[in-house]
């Protein structure tokens, strides 16, 4: 640990925000876009029985569900675009901003891509809408709200604007270390991954996959369902990175995956060594990088591709999804960069995304301290069994892949005694906005595995992540006020 930097003697100023003081987080907020925008990325589930509720589709809480995730959760101006799309009977359709996607959802679903004034749309047989929407959900190539409201209003989409998306990418090359030039635009996290998926397949056809460590679900859902098969890794330590070695001896694998830190146990992978053995085999990686974040620390050198969740952190409002990944001009696809999604980031969320992003290093140091805070607090809390992050005890590979003036990020996971029994009391009492998402500058809590592992939570046990785990994202808010909201929520 780097003397002087996580325990700096001065606390970061807290940041203000509407939701600090009025967090929705109380029953009457059920399905409250979190924040309050049109194109808000976040809802509210302010208890434990509309968590469960949300998941097996109850029309008690799903009817009152004005917004979602946007991947995960069809916005009314996408369905409005939907109906004004006219499927005929016993058709569906969903609109893409880019020939590309629409064309990928129409070879899944049996149908067929059109282009309708402007915007791009799958039509398909009704009975193949899951399909669909699993694409949307997984692959991230979807079509946004702000898109959708100019389409409806106009019929025309808004210009792509060359020079702000160049001040995008010289922003993050500054922050990540990679080129300008080598760094291309999507509109999501998941739509950066899949393009990284895509690139690396398309080298080595008809190879699988591996996934090392317990990743983000869609990032798996991407490799097993739209690849030849993937290899799990779940734990991601050193006994899964010696079956890995022997593994790379018997069989041409066509591209690694994995994040640093994981979600949501914030575990680090042996970045270097897995690097390292990669190479050796002519395998690419790929590294989620978006928990841990451009600011605190730098794998660019030990990889081919990061892809990162700009909607996350980088926006720090929680009103945009957009995407971004970086490629290596050291790495197997210097020559051969994958480019920008054809759609992109939309115009009008890329404006959004450049003003929110301006003061991206003040809020990290604000979440790195105070997430540092909050872990030793809960570390010590007679209520708590066990505490996930990696300011604990920090690995030597976190340690030397953290920037000079990094810290351990803001996402902290932890397990209360008798979960089974308190989580759900202490996730009604938490005086937080109870959503999903992170890196805003307001603090969230989820339980996540609930959230992204309700159909597979046997599963996820067996990987070693206990359904009854409690994710928290933190925020700028004051360290004195959030230790406050913390000390009474638990028993």
């Amino acid at each position: 640990m780097r003397a002087g930097e996580p325990h700096a003697p001065a606390f970061p100023v807290a940041m203000t925000h509407p939701l600090h003081r009025s967090p929705l987080c109380h029953p009457e907020h059920l399905g409250t876009p979190i924040p309050d925008s049109l194109h808000a990325v976040s809802v509210c589930l302010p208890t434990w029985a509309d968590v469960i509720g949300y998941e097996d589709k109850e029309p008690r809480v799903v009817d009152k569900m004005r917004t979602g995730y946007p991947r995960f959760f069809f916005h009314p101006l996408i369905h409005q675009v939907r109906t004004a799309l006219e499927p005929k009977t016993g058709r569906d359709v969903l609109p893409f901003a880019d020939q590309a996607a629409a064309t990928k959802c129409a070879a899944l679903t049996s149908g067929q891509a059109v282009q309708v004034d402007g915007l791009w749309a799958a039509y398909f047989p009704q009975k193949n809408l899951p399909v669909a929407r699993a694409f949307w959900q997984h692959a991230g190539r979807i079509f946004s709200s702000r898109a959708a409201e100019d389409w409806l209003a106009t019929r025309r989409l808004a210009a792509p604007d060359p020079a702000l998306e160049q001040t995008l990418r010289d922003r993050l090359s500054s922050w990540s270390g990679a080129p300008a030039t080598n760094i291309s635009l999507h509109p999501s996290g998941m739509a950066a991954i899949f393009t990284a998926f895509e690139a690396v397949t398309a080298r080595r056809p008809d190879r699988r996959t591996v996934m090392f460590g317990f990743p983000y679900t869609d990032t798996l859902k991407i490799l097993s369902k739209f690849g030849h098969g993937v290899e799990f890794f779940p734990r991601g330590d050193a006994a899964d990175l010696a079956r890995l070695a022997t593994l790379l001896e018997q069989e041409e694998i066509a591209g690694l995956f994995c994040e640093f830190p994981s979600n949501p146990l914030l575990r680090t992978p042996d970045l270097p060594a897995l690097h390292e053995l990669a190479a050796r085999h002519g395998v690419p990686v790929t590294v989620d990088d978006t928990i841990g974040t451009f600011f605190n620390v730098d794998v660019l050198p030990h990889v081919d591709f990061v892809a990162t969740s700009l909607t996350k952190a980088i926006s720090g409002e929680g009103d945009v999804m957009a995407g971004a990944l970086a490629v290596n001009p050291q790495g197997h696809f210097a020559k051969q960069l994958p480019g920008t999604s054809p759609g992109g980031i939309y115009a009008r969320d890329l404006a959004v995304l450049e003003h929110n992003s301006r003061d991206f290093p003040e809020r990290m140091k604000i979440a790195n301290a105070t997430a540092l805070e909050l872990t030793r607090f809960l570390q010590t809390h007679p209520a708590i069994e066990h505490v996930w992050y990696p300011g604990l005890d920090p690995s030597p590979i976190y340690e030397q892949l953290r920037k000079a003036n990094g810290g351990y990020g803001a996402v902290l996971s932890f397990l209360p005694h008798h979960a089974g029994q308190n989580t759900p009391r202490i996730y009604e009492r938490l005086q937080l906005s109870h959503g999903i998402s992170l890196g805003t500058k307001y603090s969230l809590v989820c339980p996540y595995v609930q959230l992204a592992h309700y159909h597979e939570l046997e599963w996820a046990t067996q990987c070693g992540t206990d359904p009854h785990l409690l994710r928290v994202a933190v925020g700028t808010e004051a360290w004195d006020d959030l230790r406050e909201r913390f000390a009474t929520a638990l028993p």
